[in-house]
């Protein structure tokens, strides 16, 4: 029992890693909305394990030595033959609309990565089924695992790609298979080990097969390495982002720079974030060479105020530090969240950068923008928040599912806060049409200015646009007189049109950049109006304020405006629509056919199932309630965590780390504690978990202002602590009804632990958009009415 322990721990943490792996790969080679649907499929083979094993049980039991060890092996050697395939599919994701082709490829992609998942899926389901008296120890090691992998994964991203990383995971898997060959003929190892030295000779990167990232042609990474001269200077992978550095005669990244601008231009160096967000390193030797800078939208906030104390967040390669110094700042905070660009902007581009990020004056934060704003103690006249997003995916409407706690109402009266009285908050965006980014974000800023009591906020906001990109800026007071007069003169100066501006006049809109009609400038008249609520209601997109519980500032989507699209703009309406919420919609509805398939199938097809006259209903629903339960309060706790926590990696770690692990300590408890019959055991642990997470839910929101004050490594131990009884209490349900179950109903043990996992796959993407739509507060408290009603069923479950 003990080795069968062990493996499985081993094929968790590959489980769990290579969905973690995938998912960065598919960051770097598409967008990750399409992780959301080829990984969720991918899940749903683990999950679908337990349904084979129905199907096959007296099969997998009679022989479970033998089977274990080849499931183990198949998982092993599927791993990097999968991906290899995968990236032999030539799909592409933006022709879904015109080639039906593709959908066919996207479902090729899909099956591939199913087959490793079922294998693994299939070790662990036959492993609950053979020793379901040993449940709760085998979940220990089951979730132990799941969380080793998971902070194992994200700690070997640092230095190491995608590529590398899977055959990290294949042999994880080999080792789950050598550890079940202890049991078996000699041969068996034999044949691991020579599997797993042809496996790691064929795909490592001196292979035949090589694994290597098929990066999608609409990523701007091939367009910038298809210029001619393009040379790759150097390429670092860490959770935050694949990082490609390139560098081309022809490179000129100066989006929204003005028509008036008749200069010469720097040479750069483009620093590309998982083959999109592009960010620019420049080459100067005076200020004179960066004149360009001026003649941005961006630099509108440096007009309304002499030498600046500026905080700028998102340096990157540090343009808007250029912009910065060359419109006069005295003092200079880059933040910059990715200590990767930080390294080489400081150290190996540190001559061709000019020493920018060593320069006197230019103090660099290796820190998330939200929690440097949360956490500071300085005051700025600035606050510089310049095109952070990539705008080839927001323009593919691949963004809607992108959290972001930047661009929430309490973020931006954070930022007001720290701001000195006539101060500015300047953020720069691209334009799209229809418009949508730069409304929402006007709607937020005067939602936050109408919160802090101001009846006129049309006073405290200056707006202007280019062709390409529009800057809004935000005073905590009164703009003054002059401030005003400066917005004036440097919209005129560099033909930029003003769309807002306290008391601005219809005809001084429009002037530079036509459009048929001035809607820009009606956008925020309208939002500035007493009606404004009519107004989100009836714009084409979704345009309500984000707040830190709906951090979905990228959500646009509205249901009631996709017919009109698709009418109006026939074979073209696919990028207009924001597309990434339908992608997630129908990955909600995939995985839920899948699971019907899966989880109903078996009752007509499998004749052990057949057999148990009674339960079945119990089972299923108790099982799905805490698929649904565990998924929903992990996804709640993820997203406070990277807020407590102010790291998005860390964040996540600690939260997966934390659940998994003390889950699985929960588990190995539960044979101790509560030691009457069964039913109670259930009933009592359930009601911690109601308790305690109430309990949690509320400590994490009224006493969040004081916790974020500690510092970061403080912060990560004060998590894993809030994290650990819930975590430790909700271990114990799954594996106290599967040894009953085993007890008393062995066929059904199998199906329980399929229904179990569709329910977390699913409840995945259903907690997505539950949170788009209700807000992350709600789906805690839905998690925890999912508990109580499992609470409630397992006295049906129990006692059948």
């Amino acid at each position: 029992m003990i080795s069968v322990s062990i493996a499985i721990f081993f094929i968790s943490a590959a489980a769990l890693g290579l969905e973690l792996v995938l998912v960065r790969a598919f960051s770097i080679g598409h967008w990750h909305h399409f992780s959301y649907l080829v990984i969720s499929i991918a899940l749903l083979g683990f999950a679908a394990g337990g349904t084979f094993v129905s199907l096959f049980s007296d099969f997998f039991t009679t022989r479970y030595r033998k089977s274990l060890w080849l499931l183990a092996l198949a998982f092993a050697i599927t791993v990097p033959f999968a991906f290899w395939l995968c990236q032999k599919v030539p799909f592409d994701e933006l022709q879904l609309i015109w080639d039906r082709l593709q959908l066919f490829y996207l479902f090729a992609y899909c099956l591939l990565l199913f087959v490793p998942f079922l294998c693994a899926g299939l070790s662990v389901a036959l492993a609950f089924t053979v020793f379901a008296d040993n449940a709760p120890r085998l979940y220990f090691y089951n979730m132990t695992g799941s969380g080793a992998g998971v902070a194992a994964v994200v700690a070997l991203m640092y230095g190491n790609s995608p590529e590398n990383l899977l055959l990290v995971i294949s042999l994880l898997a080999f080792g789950a298979a050598l550890i079940f060959t202890s049991s078996l003929p000699r041969r068996c190892l034999l044949l691991t080990l020579f599997c797993a030295a042809i496996s790691f000779f064929v795909f490592s990167p001196f292979g035949a097969f090589a694994l290597k990232i098929k990066i999608s042609q609409n990523k701007s990474l091939v367009y910038y390495k298809a210029l001619p001269d393009s040379k790759t200077l150097a390429t670092r992978n860490s959770p935050l982002g694949r990082i490609d550095c390139i560098q081309a005669p022809a490179i000129r990244h100066f989006p929204g720079l003005s028509l008036a601008y008749q200069g010469n231009f720097p040479r750069q160096i483009l620093i590309i974030t998982d083959a999109d967000a592009v960010s620019a390193i420049n080459h100067f030797d005076s200020f004179a060479e960066l004149n360009c800078y001026k003649y941005m939208t961006s630099a509108l906030g440096y007009h309304l105020l002499n030498e600046p104390n500026s905080c700028i967040i998102g340096a990157g390669g540090g343009s808007d530090i250029v912009q910065a110094l060359v419109c006069g700042a005295r003092k200079i905070t880059a933040v910059e969240m990715n200590p990767q660009v930080i390294n080489l902007v400081r150290n190996q581009f540190r001559e061709f950068a000019s020493g920018l990020y060593n320069r006197d004056g230019v103090e660099v934060a290796a820190a998330e923008g939200r929690n440097f704003l949360q956490t500071t103690r300085q005051s700025f006249d600035i606050i510089n928040i310049s095109l952070l997003d990539s705008f080839s995916t927001s323009a593919a409407g691949l963004y809607a599912l992108n959290e972001s706690h930047l661009y929430t109402v309490e973020a931006i009266e954070q930022a007001l806060r720290i701001l000195n009285p006539h101060g500015i908050l300047s953020i720069t965006r691209m334009l799209k049409n229809p418009p949508r980014d730069d409304v929402k974000l006007l709607a937020t800023i005067i939602e936050t200015l109408r919160r802090r009591g101001i009846t006129e906020p049309d006073k405290h906001i200056v707006i202007i646009r280019s062709w390409a990109t529009i800057t809004i800026a935000a005073c905590p007071e009164i703009l003054t007189q002059m401030q005003i007069e400066n917005a004036r003169e440097f919209a005129e100066q560099y033909g930029f049109d003003l769309v807002l501006l306290p008391g601005i006049k219809p005809d001084e809109v429009n002037r530079f950049h036509k459009l048929e009609t001035p809607v820009y400038y009606e956008n925020a008249q309208k939002l500035l109006s007493p009606r404004y609520q009519d107004f989100y209601k009836d714009y084409a997109y979704n345009i309500r304020p984000a707040t830190d519980d709906r951090p979905y500032f990228f959500d646009f989507f509205k249901w009631k405006s996709l017919p009109h699209m698709i009418r109006t703009i026939r074979g073209q309406w696919l990028p207009f629509s924001e597309w990434g919420y339908m992608v997630l919609v129908a990955t909600l509805l995939q995985a839920v056919v899948a699971s019907i398939v899966f989880i109903l199938l078996p009752l007509y097809l499998a004749k052990p199932l057949k057999i148990v006259q009674s339960g079945k209903l119990p089972v299923l629903t108790y099982f799905l309630l805490l698929g649904f339960a565990y998924m929903f309060l992990e996804m709640d706790f993820i997203q406070k965590m990277t807020m407590l926590i102010g790291h998005p990696v860390f964040g996540v770690a600690v939260t997966l780390t934390g659940f998994l692990l003390f889950s699985g300590l929960g588990s190995l408890a539960s044979q101790y504690l509560f030691k009457p019959a069964s039913l109670r055991r259930i009933k009592l642990a359930v009601l911690v978990i109601v308790i305690v997470g109430l309990f949690e839910i509320a400590i994490l929101t009224s006493s969040f202002d004081w916790l974020i004050s500690f510092s970061q490594p403080l912060r990560i131990l004060t998590g894993l602590i809030i994290i650990a009884p819930l975590a430790f209490f909700m271990g114990m349900p799954f594996p106290i009804a599967i040894k009953q179950l085993g007890a008393n109903f062995q066929p059904l043990v199998p199906w329980a632990w399929g229904i179990n996992g569709f329910a977390s796959v699913t409840g995945a993407v259903l907690g997505t958009l539950l949170a788009i739509s209700m807000g992350f507060t709600a789906l805690a408290l839905i998690a925890i009415v999912c508990y109580l009603l499992a609470g409630i069923i397992s006295n049906y479950l129990l006692n059948t």
